[in-house]
């Protein structure tokens, strides 16, 4: 038997799917819809990107000593540019993550007839993770281009933290002079490193160094390979604050390190990037919505049932009457033939019999 519901709610759906699942089908009037009808997907960044180290207040305090002559790999040379680095790929993130949302929302699901729960959350979260892992790739596709573009070209760094560009005497020629960090020459490798440190002015003597910072032969190269260990303590903040010139102090808080963290303390800011800075995804799956928009006209499925003595009866006495109706009609046919075709052999054989006997 097949019943027919006219436009099921969402809850009648789910009972007559909890019962009749194998034969239950619900045609969508609408057969495709958005994802951002019924799919949401937020996020939140590492606290670094809405801290204050990455303000124009925290870049300018720190650079306030580069007047002076100090040293090109000094914190005060170098550390400006790190933040601002810093910054850049924060809101290089978040540009990243609006635009791919945006092609993401506007992806339609299509669906002739609807998708049971189970389904359609198992697809959904298809779709989340394959949102994830492509907008990753992306931007790490984009950022390592950039990378190997720079290293391969040994291109010169404007604060000529890979080379140095030296005069001939009063001339106009210059000619460069490779840096060298931990004892790594950039003119070998473009990724030496060396500890982030104050300098005692323009002298090679280290006063303080920045715990987990470094500086090398590239800015961004440096930069990935610190981690913010110093920024998590208050105790390494306030002594780097004394080494600033002047000594102005500011009231510079500490990241927080109780605050729920997928990242570690030490981790590396390229670790940050290879997972977006993103410390949580949060992702929502709106079954109801989704309902809603495909909006099933009806739902049909199919029963086995057993007929009842009074349809059993009901249909014999019809089968019978039929019967009948058909009997008056073929019987005096059939008689009719048979007298006819009995009457045609008869003619058929008495004239022989005849002429045998004469």
């Amino acid at each position: 038997m097949t019943v027919n519901i006219a436009t099921p709610t969402l809850t009648k759906y789910e009972q007559l799917y909890s019962k009749y699942s194998q034969t239950l089908i619900c045609p969508c009037k609408n057969i495709s819809t958005n994802y951002e009808k019924f799919l949401s997907i937020e996020y939140t960044l590492h606290q670094v990107c809405t801290s204050f180290f990455i303000t124009d207040d925290w870049i300018s305090y720190i650079a306030i000593g580069t007047t002076g002559y100090l040293v090109t790999g000094d914190f005060r040379v170098t550390g400006p540019y790190q933040f601002e680095t810093l910054r850049a790929f924060c809101e290089l993130i978040n540009s990243t993550m609006s635009y791919s949302l945006i092609q993401f929302n506007s992806t339609q699901y299509i669906t002739a007839s609807v998708t049971p729960l189970q389904l359609f959350q198992s697809q959904a979260q298809s779709f989340i993770d394959q949102f994830k892992l492509s907008t990753t790739n992306n931007f790490l596709l984009s950022l390592n281009m950039s990378r190997k573009t720079i290293q391969g070209n040994v291109l010169l760094s404007g604060r000529q933290t890979n080379y140095k560009l030296n005069k001939v005497n009063k001339t106009s020629i210059l000619f460069t002079t490779s840096r060298v960090y931990d004892n790594c020459i950039c003119a070998l490798s473009n990724t030496c490193i060396d500890n982030s440190s104050l300098f005692n002015g323009p002298n090679p003597y280290r006063i303080f160094n920045v715990t987990g910072f470094y500086v090398g032969c590239y800015t961004t190269e440096a930069l990935l390979r610190s981690t913010l260990e110093c920024f998590y303590n208050q105790t390494c903040i306030d002594q780097l604050q004394i080494y600033l010139l002047p000594p102005v102090l500011k009231n510079v808080t500490a990241l927080d390190s109780s605050l729920p963290s997928q990242y570690s303390e030490n981790s590396t800011i390229e670790y940050l990037l290879n997972n977006l800075m993103i410390e949580e995804w949060n992702s929502t799956q709106m079954y109801d919505r989704y309902y809603d928009e495909c909006q099933p006209k009806e739902c049909t499925y199919t029963i086995n049932t057993r007929n009842n003595i009074l349809y059993v009866i009901t249909t014999l006495i019809g089968i019978i009457g039929g019967l009948t109706r058909v009997s008056k009609i073929l019987v005096p046919i059939s008689v009719k033939i048979i007298v006819y075709c009995f009457r045609k052999w008869r003619n058929s054989v008495v004239p022989q019999i005849s002429i045998i006997q004469t």
